[in-house]
């Protein structure tokens, strides 16, 4: 039995690991409303980035990333940020909440959108 379990412990930590490393691993309490996930957004306009956060403990704020990039600090829980446009092509938005002392506390969310 003992065993059993080290192995299914090992395989599910395996599996987090994967989903975490992948930068697909969403965080239900951080959501990018608006621009949905998977849209166009024109090149020639900032980007309106809506969102809600509810951060997990020892979270302090935000930050939000464009294709791994800090472009701004977020303060407030749900509000709107507006992006500078973006160029042609596929982007990552991404929100991270981190602590007070900026580092990342591991609860973040992405999306991709493509500017045309």
């Amino acid at each position: 039995m003992h065993g059993k379990f080290i192995r299914t412990s090992s395989a599910l930590l395996a599996l987090g690991l994967t989903l975490w490393g992948s930068g697909t691993l969403a965080d239900s309490n951080l959501k990018i409303i608006s621009p949905a996930d998977g849209s166009t957004v024109r090149v020639s306009e900032p980007v309106n980035v809506v969102y809600d956060i509810t951060p997990n403990a020892g979270g302090d704020h935000s930050h939000i990333y464009v294709d791994g990039k800090e472009t701004g600090v977020l303060r407030k829980l749900k509000s709107s940020f507006s992006l500078d446009p973006l160029p042609t092509g596929t982007h990552t938005l991404c929100l991270k909440v981190v602590n007070k002392g900026h580092a990342s506390i591991g609860q973040e969310s992405c999306i991709k959108v493509t500017a045309q």
